[in-house]
């Protein structure tokens, strides 16, 4: 059964390889096949991976669009590594999307890993971006 991609204006979508980016018009296109898809609300640019567990998601996303490149794979141990050093707190997380990568189940991977993220961010918050907290401001 074919995939139905809806695509709002100027939204962009991968696929396999290719990032599309939709113009001014709402689509809708069908894919029938075996290809890694990604919205635009799941794409992690590499400018933007800027904290470890943005680093570990970026690296997760490659995995699932080369399925499971191994310099990839090789770069997720490593940074899982650091963030389990640095941030002991953060291992169940991290736990989960290693054991997704593992099965190679990548777009499972690539939800824990958004999970990841989002803690990474309320433990961290304003100190991974550089801000004072409010009291010292």
């Amino acid at each position: 059964m074919p995939l139905k991609i809806e695509l709002r204006p100027h939204e962009s979508v991968i696929i396999g390889g290719a990032i599309i980016t939709n113009e001014n018009n709402r689509i809708r296109f069908y894919i029938d096949g075996d290809v890694p898809i990604l919205r635009e609300k799941f794409i992690l640019r590499e400018k933007d991976a800027t904290t470890p567990a943005k680093r570990i998601y970026f690296v997760v996303q490659q995995m699932y669009l080369t399925n499971g490149n191994q310099e990839f794979q090789k770069l997720f141990i490593q940074y899982v590594r650091e963030l389990q050093e640095a941030s002991p707190s953060l291992r169940p997380y991290v736990t989960s999307v290693a054991e997704a990568v593992i099965v190679g189940n990548y777009y499972d991977a690539i939800k824990q890993a958004g999970k990841l993220v989002e803690q990474e961010d309320a433990l961290f918050g304003s100190a991974l971006k550089g801000e004072l907290p409010e009291e010292e401001k």
